[in-house]
């Protein structure tokens, strides 16, 4: 599939259906949550966390991320989407995402998940609001059975 050949509506559709297909109804709603605006300053908080850091700390996490990388198997879920971090859940619904869609169709997505981005921001408040009363109704994990 080209993702140059269809509509925004239908990117952000088919977006959806891949990211509740690898992360269900909780972790989809997770993964739109880190799409939203956030408050705060990130300059502010970025000197917080690398103030005092010396370039030796640094290559030694960078390593340290990259032998991870290479470590863990591609597109496999790493852990129950209920025990995974909300960055976890972001960078797992990217993957499955350009996965499916290649990186412009990830973009794209990405591009109208942001409120006022484009002229069908309405139609994904409107799915989030059913996917959040789906997933009240759901609560279960992929992977775990109902109780």
């Amino acid at each position: 599939m080209n993702v140059r050949d269809i509509t925004d509506a239908e990117v952000y559709e088919l977006g959806l259906e891949v990211l509740l297909d690898k992360l269900g109804h909780a972790g989809t709603i997770r993964f739109l949550q880190q799409c939203e605006p956030t408050i705060g300053d990130y300059t502010v908080e970025r000197h917080k966390w690398l103030d005092g850091l010396d370039m030796e700390t640094i290559m030694r996490g960078i390593q340290k991320l990259r032998q991870e990388k290479q470590e863990s198997p591609k597109d496999e879920q790493p852990k129950a989407i209920g025990e995974m971090t909300d960055l976890e859940i972001y960078r797992f619904g990217l993957s499955a995402i350009s996965g499916e869609m290649g990186v412009s169709g990830q973009m794209r997505f990405l591009r109208l998940c942001k409120p006022g981005s484009s002229n069908c921001t309405l139609v994904p408040r409107k799915k989030r609001d059913k996917l959040d009363a789906e997933t009240q109704e759901h609560q279960v994990y992929p992977g775990q059975e109902k109780k």
